[in-house]
Order: structure tokens, then sequence, then C-alpha cells
């Protein structure tokens, strides 16, 4: 009996007239370029984060992260991956003490980071201290080119090997070549205006392409200059590196001294004990996130002179002005710490009552996360507290009624 061939199954075309129009367009696309460049979308990527790496920042990593969507997950909480962010402010704001944390974070993580120094003013001393490995090249790398088209060589290299993190310190220190190698006589009129933007500009769009691939973030460090010729109108300063860093930039934060915290301590070269700032409180400002809803928001953490970002403190401020931790005059009470009732007198008791266990801290910031969707953080510091007045107050957008009726709805009790 002869054997039975094998029947094939074929797969029946669709007739083109039963495809969509996208569905046509793209089949028609195969033979003209090289790959299908359609990014699949499911409802899976909802349930979880985009990719990033935190800040070291409690409150910048809930700023940046968003509301959490409907399955509870904020969209991301922390520095995103594959997209740049501009970080910009003025001199002590902790630009610099929060790209250094952020490194620390993604390098204690077992991941690599590498830092480009422009300014040539990154102290491996205060790195250490904030917890990044200097001395471990094989996770940090600190940099320090001479000129623009050396650095941007050396982002393109690294970004292309998949290093996790890059921080530009800063976009507007470089120099290009034909300037750094052009004698001091020869500056004047034959100096390009807008050389450095200029090249900015025509370096991030290929740049941006290639981190989306590799995944890998991007800081870029701006200062504030003031503005050559005003009109009177809006703000006199603006961010160093030219406005390719505002197009290209997923995130662009703001980041200004708001208050500066005294405490008495003993002055060796007077002998006696003196008002010394011993702390900064800082005002983090998204003008444009592309990551979640945040843009426009901002909230307040805390820098601890010499150790950098202090997260307990920025927190347990919190939860003292939303009554989750009660204060009476010097004491302290916090009733539903996740091991009893902690009551302290002086806040550096308190401080250091909640840091003897590790669980306490984001047991804290638990019960405080909720109440941040209505209003921003406290402005009560207490007496020795230093208001810091600039001009930087105009580039803040100022709040619609709908958004001031909304916050006055939950205003928590700062008295």
């Amino acid at each position: 009996m002869a054997a039975k061939k094998k029947e094939t199954m074929v797969a029946t075309p669709v007739p083109a007239k039963n495809l969509s129009p996208l569905q046509r367009a793209r089949a028609a696309l195969k033979g003209v370029i090289k790959e299908d460049h359609v990014v699949p979308l499911t409802d899976n990527a909802l349930r979880q984060s985009m990719p990033h790496i935190p800040t070291g920042s409690i409150i910048v990593d809930f700023l940046i992260g968003g509301r959490p969507n409907q399955y509870g997950v904020a969209p991301c909480p922390g520095i995103p991956r594959g997209r740049i962010l501009n970080l910009y402010g003025n001199a002590g704001a902790g630009k610099t003490t929060l790209a250094l944390s952020t490194a620390a974070s993604v390098c204690n993580a077992g991941g690599t980071c590498v830092y480009i120094d422009w300014e040539n003013e990154v102290e491996p001393r205060y790195a250490a201290a904030l917890g990044v490995p200097v001395s471990d090249e094989s996770r940090f790398l600190l940099m320090q080119p001479e000129t623009l088209e050396e650095g941007l060589k050396i982002m393109v290299q690294m970004a292309s090997e998949g290093v996790d993190l890059i921080v530009i310190d800063s976009v507007g220190a470089a120099v290009p070549e034909d300037l750094y190698h052009r004698d001091i006589k020869e500056e004047g009129a034959q100096s390009r205006i807008g050389l450095v933007a200029q090249k900015w500009s025509q370096f991030l769009p290929k740049f941006k392409s290639l981190i989306s691939k590799t995944n890998t973030a991007v800081i870029g460090i701006s200062q504030l200059r003031k503005k050559i010729a005003t009109t009177g109108h809006g703000p006199d300063s603006e961010a160093q590196g030219g406005e390719a860093w505002k197009f290209y930039s997923a995130v662009r934060m703001m980041l200004r001294v708001f208050m500066k915290e005294k405490t008495k301590q003993f002055n060796a070269i007077t002998g006696k004990p003196e008002d010394m700032v011993t702390g900064t409180l800082v005002l983090a400002k998204l003008d444009k996130c592309k990551v979640s809803d945040s843009v426009h928001h901002e909230q307040k953490f805390y820098l601890k002179s010499g150790t950098g970002i202090d997260n307990t403190r920025s927190v347990v401020d919190l939860a003292i002005a939303y009554k989750i931790v009660n204060k009476g005059g010097a004491w302290y009470d916090w009733p539903t710490a996740p091991k009893g009732p902690i009551r302290a007198q002086g806040m550096d008791s308190l401080i250091k009552q909640i840091g003897e266990d590790k669980g306490n801290l984001p047991a804290l910031f638990a019960q405080v996360a909720p109440k941040l969707g209505a209003t921003a953080a406290p402005t009560d510091l207490g007496d020795d507290a230093e208001p810091v007045e600039d001009d930087l107050f105009s580039d803040f957008v100022p709040k619609t009624d709908a958004q001031k009726a909304a916050s006055a709805e939950d205003e928590p009790d700062f008295s």
C-alpha cells in the first residue's frame, strides 16, 4: 500500500482589500527599508515602571515617577533609561550632588557609569562619601577630556558598549577643538558665536537614537548664565549649552536653593558658638517631563553639608506636615512606626531613632506618599531657617485657579 503523502499546511494570504491602511503600508515598506521599525505595545507594559535608575533621593524619584496608573504602578520613579535628563539651576543647588548620588545608585546595583567632567571640579573624596566606587574602574570612570569633540567620541563609545549612565558636567563648559587650539591673540572677531550650542544641536539627535537602543541614561548638567541682552520681559538668565538640550531631553529639572538651615556650632577661629549653615532645602521643579504626568510639579528635598542628600530629614518634615508624626513642643511622636511607637525629644534624636532600623524610613515614606499628590512639601523650617531670595522665581509657572482650589481642599497644617 502506497504511503500517503504528508499534507502541508499553507497559510492562506489575506486579501489586500481586507487589510487596514496601516497593514497595507507596512507590507509595502518591507521592500523599501531593511528593518521593520514597529514597536510592539501591550498592556503588560503598564504593569511595570519603565526602566529607570534611582537618584538616591526618595523625593526626586517620587517627583519624576508621577501618579500611579490604574495598576498602581508609577510610570518612572527615577532617571529614565534610554533618555536624556537636563539638570540645571543656580550655584550650590545640588546638581553635581544629585548626579553623583545617581551614579552611586547605579554602581552599587552592579551597573556602570562614566562621569565626563569638563569643569575639572569633581572631588573624589566627596564622591566616595556619597557612595560612588571611585577606585573601581570596572564600574565607575571619571574622565576629563580637553575638547568638546573628545568628549563626544567618549559618549558615543560608552553608549555603544552599553554603559548604564553617562553624566556630562557641564554641557556648556566644553571647548570646541578649533577654539581650544587657537592662540588667544586670534580671539575676538574670528570667534563663532554659539559654536558650542551648534555642536550640541548637531550631535544630540543622533546620540538620542543611539541611547534609546542601548538603554543608556544620560544626565546633562547646565549652569544658569545671565543673558547678554534682555528685553525687560521674562527671566534674565538661561541654561548654558543651547536650546538643543531643551528640545532633546525627556526630563528637564530645575534645582534652586530654597532655604538654608543653620545650627549652633563651635567656631574654632572665634572660640565661641555661632550659627553655621549645616543644610540646604532644595526646590526641584520639572519644566519638562515626557515619562510621567509630573510636568510643572515641584517638591523639596534636603542636602546635608558634607554628606549629600538627607532622605530621612525630607521625609520626616513631610510626615510632620501631614500629622503622621505629631509634634508637641520639642517632642516628636510617631505612633504608627512598624515596631511600635517612636517618641523622641528633638529632631536629631528622632532621626537617630528612625535610622536604627532600616525598615523605618521606607515605612514612613509609604505613609507620606499618598499625601504628596495634593500639595508640595512644607516650607516651615523653624526659626533658624534663612530664606534665599533671587530672581529665579520668575521662571516658575503660576498655578491655575483649578489647581489652587484642588490644593486648598487638602492643605496640610504647617503650624
